[in-house]
């Protein structure tokens, strides 16, 4: 087979078991790409964990996904530093220039990692990096920043007004953006940026498997389903709090939240919601199960603010599940909104009667799943996306 391009994705962390929005992307997107006859790279740390950025894997020459992955060693970092600077930019200050640098200083970091691309960037037609908020992205994207490509999987949040972020944006060559919407927002911020959509392809799951998928509960009741990581800043806390709320005031008694993801359950509510039995959480599940329970839900909730593209919704849809979004995500709206597939609401009021509506309508609940399935077959078939892909790479030169 011709090789058609050679391209290095630099992420902070990579690997089939880790579990990730931009990993997961970066991953089928350099598979697919690989697979059609681009020479594939990925470059990143030793880390598993998220949180630690601990030194986990064997540095050295690896293979994930069938992809030649390179792993580097985190280098040392000071969190003394980096914490107290992360929380201050988190709660909206702005700091001095100086304390800007030395929070990405203190972030995630590979020197050796920076080394090689320093020697090697020029056998590269191109560098990709991923996501936007990290030391790997910021110092690696900027050894090279003529073949530096962003796929800056950007939220607006206090991170993205920082003026080193803003920066790094004006000095790389372009960017992949994974919904429009993302890209309207890094305009709004940086200026006239050079780069389009291109997003995530998805296959459509084996028609046999899904037929054969079992509930995965053996009582018989409609959930709403969150899937993703517990954590505030997905806004879970909120869906939580709606939920119960539209318990109360509806009076409904067949109907359960499902929570299905990593992280503690203390994070976003009391462990005395779990002992009520309206809310069932599940941890981290399988492959498998995740279908189950997608396939089966009455409805799936995606209540972040911040996403770039939100792969779970598109899963959804390809199940023929309805979706239900928050309205102060100009990402996850548009979506529903092009697609047809879901419905938004803005506060507890809007909820209660999104929620009492798609739950009651069978009608209105098999047109959203249809009309959501059929977007994600047209605008996100991998042919959609590779298309748009070599569209956008050629344009930013």
């Amino acid at each position: 087979m011709e090789v058609r391009k050679k391209y290095a994705f630099v992420v902070p962390r990579f690997g089939e078991d880790i579990a990730g929005g931009a990993e997961t992307l970066v991953a089928k997107l350099a598979k697919n790409l690989s697979e059609r006859g681009d020479d594939i790279t990925i470059l990143t740390t030793c880390a598993k964990d998220h949180r630690t950025w601990d030194n986990f894997f064997e540095e050295g020459e690896a293979d994930e996904y069938g992809l030649k992955v390179i792993r580097f060693k985190v280098t040392e970092r000071d969190t003394d530093i980096w914490v107290p600077l992360q929380i201050k930019i988190c709660e909206g200050m702005m700091l001095p220039v100086e304390e800007q640098i030395n929070w990405m200083k203190e972030s995630v970091n590979s020197y050796d990692l920076y080394s090689y691309i320093k020697e090697n960037s020029n056998n590269y037609d191109a560098l990709f990096f991923a996501p936007y908020l990290f030391g790997t992205t910021f110092w690696g994207s900027l050894i090279c920043p003529e073949k530096s490509i962003l796929i800056p999987c950007l939220h607006d949040e206090s991170y993205a007004y920082t003026d080193v972020i803003q920066s790094m944006f004006r000095q790389v060559k372009g960017f992949l953006f994974n919904a429009e919407a993302e890209k309207d927002l890094a305009e709004s911020l940086y200026g006239e940026v050079k780069g389009g959509e291109v997003g995530m392809g998805f296959i459509s799951p084996d028609k046999e498997l899904v037929r054969n998928a079992k509930p995965y509960f053996k009582e018989d009741f409609k959930y709403i389903l969150y899937l993703g990581r517990k954590e505030t800043g997905k806004n879970l806390h909120l869906l939580i709090s709606n939920f119960l709320n539209y318990k109360e005031a509806s009076g409904s008694t067949d109907l359960k939240l499902v929570i299905a993801g990593g992280g503690s359950f203390e994070d976003v509510g009391s462990l005395s919601l779990l002992n009520s039995g309206e809310i069932i959480d599940l941890g981290q599940v399988s492959e498998e199960d995740k279908l189950r329970l997608l396939k089966n839900a009455t409805i799936l909730c995606q209540p972040s603010t911040n996403e770039s593209f939100s792969i779970v919704i598109m899963e959804a849809w390809q199940l023929g599940t309805p979706v239900l979004v928050h309205a102060n995500c100009a990402v996850t709206k548009r979506h529903v909104i092009e697609s047809g597939g879901g419905l938004y609401f803005k506060d507890e009021s809007d909820f209660n009667l999104v929620v009492d509506e798609m739950l009651t309508n069978g009608f209105l609940r098999k047109s959203l799943s249809n009309a959501g399935k059929e977007y994600v077959e047209i605008k996100y078939s991998w042919k959609a996306v590779l298309d748009r892909f070599d569209k956008v790479v050629r344009e930013i030169g």
